[in-house]
This record gives C-alpha cells, structure tokens and sequence, in this order.
C-alpha cells in the first residue's frame, strides 16, 4: 500500500448495506485538500469572469397613449383612429429591425459608434445591429387588466449611452409614425377632394347635356311656331289677294251694267227715273249697303278698277297680317335660346355642384399637421441605472463557492470510491 493510498480511511463494506455518516465525514475531513482545491479553482475562474466579462445595463421608459391626440386627426374625412389601433402600430414599428436600421442611419453620431463596434468585431452593420441592439431591445405589455403604461427597454454595455439612444429612438419613431398619419390624412383629403370634383365635373356634364335639350326643344318649337305664322301670314295674303280679285271682278261687272246703261258719272236712282224703286230691289252689286256699284258710273268703275289691279302686285297689308308679320318680327330672336346658347359657366345654376365645390373648399381648409398629433404620451424617460444588469460579484462568487464546494465534495467520493473498488478486486484475487 502506497503512502497516498493511505490519505483516505479504508471504507468497510457491511453485509446490510448501511451507510455509517461517520465513515463519510471522516473521509470528507481528510479530503479537505481536494474540496479546498476546487473551491478555489471555481473562485478564480469567478474572478476572471467578473474581470473579463463586460457589465451591461438595462434602460427603460414608459409611455401610454396621449389622451387627446388623435382629436384633430380624426376630424378628416375617412379617418377614424382609436388610441389602441395607433398605439398598437407605434409598437410595431418600434420592434422592427428595418425601423432600428433607419434610425441608425439618420444619426451620424449612433451610426459612427454602431459602425466602430461591427467593424472591430469584424462584422457587418447589420449583424452588429441585429445582435447587440435589436435582440437587446424589448417591449413590455401592462398587466393583464390592461391598465399601466407599457415599457421600452434596451440593454447595453456600458461603454454605450444606451438611455440616450433609447429616448431618441422612441422619439424618432413616434414622429416617423406621425408623419405617416399626416401622410394618410392628406391622401384621404385629396381622395375625397377629387372624388367631389368629379361629382362637380358630372354635374356640369349633366347640366350641359341638359341645356343643350333644352336648346334643341326651344329651337323646334321656335321653329314649328314660326312655320305655323309664316303659314298663317300666306293664307292671310291669298286670302287678300282673292278679295282684290273679287273687287275686280264685281267692278268690272257694275262697270258692264253702267256702261249699257249709259251711266259715265256717278248718279242715283231718282235721276235715273226710278223713283219708286226700293233700295232692296237692287242686286248685291252695290255702294256699301245703299245703292248698286254701277250708279258710280264707268269712269269711276273704271279708276277703281285699274287701282285695285295694279294693288295686286303690291304686297297686301291688313290688320290680320300686320299682327302675324309683328309676331314673327318677334321670333327672330328667341332670347332664351341665345340666353342658353350664351350661357359659358353653368355653375352658378347647379345647387349640387355649389354644394360640392363649397365643401372641397372646407376640406381643403381643414389641414392636420404633425404638430396636431400625439400618439404617445411618455411617462418616464430612460435614464442610466445605478446597478448593472444581471448577477453581481457578490452573487458570482457566492455562487462560485457553493459550486467549487460541491464539486469538491464530488471529487473526494469519486476517488475514495475508485480507491476502495481497486482494493476490493486486489483483495478478491
């Protein structure tokens, strides 16, 4: 038996196998070197750890929905945002990687230290950004009543001004987002804009086409009606012209009857010897209703008759065709048509399109801006702990002792446990 073989007490084996405590806390006692060993090893490897692993810290800032600040948004036409939809949004904007990309790059100040750290770790920027800034950054829900504010919280080494980048990534975010609103505001604006202009540019066609019906209407019976006096003005002058015709021809009648009666100058019954004639007795060809034409005598007849014949190449004029000539005179110019017809910029005739143009003009006058809008409301700003994130040293070493001494106590029994199976086989042969 060597000298080492002689550290640790032989263990007896009894038939029962019972386990005598004092058997173990000998061995343990006299295995004081091992178990100090490993306990000591765990500790220094503890304290490189600590010394070489970087201390992190954890940022975070709350933030809850603004209590007015969709008010004015929501007045545009089309809009309709509740502070959960927005919200909801905001976050998902905030847990983007192409989000965290951008604002990377819109920061010279961020991008030049997150561009140092990727190419010092031989790395790209994406990767780097991936790995130790969106993986490190977290949101956090209310509880489950859903009351509270929600978090955004980021955990950094501390060589990083990550409070500081935190805020300004949720500041730069919530304005990103609400120039998307203000976006979506104007589009809906516009769309409703241009969806009433063209309701105005309908009405006008409509109106368009309706006048020219209108037109169209009024210039047939224009038409129709001055037709029906130019008829009724011919008749008028047929009819003239056959009067004349008739004059002639009875005069020329009581000129024959004056002529054989000798009659050359105008005379009367009672120088004609007829005294006892009535007036009735006398044909129709007379002087008015007293006596016949012939008694004006030839040379009357005779004058009247080369007049009237020499009237029927003149144009007649009575009363009747005087009046139709006025009334046609008249409808030369039909000024409702010309009114029409004249008539460039229907609009001020049409109620629907001043209703539509007077609306445009309130849309257009019912502008958002990003200044009108709040999607969040921040309750607390990042700002650097005071205590790093994760274990401590106390914790590291304590943790480090617990397991150096366990593995300690490990190593003692297994090599007991090795030495007494090999004495056990050398006693058997």
């Amino acid at each position: 038996m060597t000298a080492h073989d002689s550290q640790f007490p032989a263990l007896s084996y009894r038939r029962d196998d019972e386990i005598d405590l004092r058997d173990i806390a000998l061995m343990l006692l006299d295995g004081w070197k091992w178990i100090l060993g490993s306990v000591a090893t765990a500790v220094v490897l503890a304290l490189v750890f600590v010394a070489v692993s970087p201390q992190s810290f954890r940022a975070s800032t709350s933030y809850t929905p603004a209590p007015e600040g969709l008010r004015q948004l929501n007045q545009m036409p089309g809009i309709d945002y509740s502070a959960a939809t927005t919200q909801a949004e905001l976050e998902l904007k905030l847990g983007s990687f192409g989000n965290l990309r951008d604002f990377i790059g819109a920061h010279p100040e961020w991008l030049s230290i997150a561009q140092a750290e990727a190419d010092e770790q031989g790395v790209t920027l994406d990767e780097h950004l991936r790995l130790h800034y969106f993986d490190k950054l977290k949101i956090s829900l209310p509880a489950k009543d859903g009351t509270g504010p929600h978090q955004l919280s980021l955990e950094y080494p501390e060589s990083r001004k990550g409070a500081a980048l935190l805020n300004d990534y949720l500041a730069w975010t919530e304005a990103r987002y609400t120039q998307t609103l203000v976006q979506r505001a104007s589009r809906a604006l516009e769309t409703a804009v241009t969806r009433n202009s063209e309701k105005m540019q309908a009405h006008l066609d409509a109106y368009q086409d309706s006048v020219n019906a209108e037109i169209t209407r009024l210039e047939e019976q224009h038409d129709i009606h001055l037709a029906e006096l130019d008829d009724q003005l011919q008749a008028e002058k047929n009819a003239e012209h056959r009067s004349r015709l008739e004059r002639i021809r009875t005069l020329t009648q009581a000129e024959a009857i004056a002529q054989r009666l000798g009659i050359t100058q105008p005379t009367s019954p009672l120088e004609l010897g007829d005294e006892g004639q009535p007036l009735s007795d006398y044909d129709d060809i007379s002087i008015g209703t007293s006596l016949p034409l012939y008694f004006m005598g030839t040379q009357a007849l005779a004058a009247e008759k080369e007049v009237v014949e020499q009237s029927l190449e003149e144009d007649a004029s009575t009363p009747a065709i005087r009046d139709i000539e006025k009334k046609i005179a008249q409808l030369q110019h039909e000024r409702r048509i010309e009114a029409l017809q004249h008539r460039d910029d229907g609009s001020p005739f049409i109620e629907a399109y001043n209703q539509l143009r007077q609306e445009n003009t309130l849309l257009r006058a019912n502008r958002v801006a990003a200044t009108d809008i709040d999607v969040v409301e921040v309750v607390n700003l990042a700002y650097r702990p005071n205590r790093p994130e994760g274990p401590g040293k106390a914790l590291v070493l304590a943790l480090a002792l617990i397991l150096g001494g366990m593995l300690g106590v490990m190593l003692v029994m297994l090599v007991t446990f090795s030495r007494s199976l090999r004495r056990y086989r050398s006693q058997r042969a």
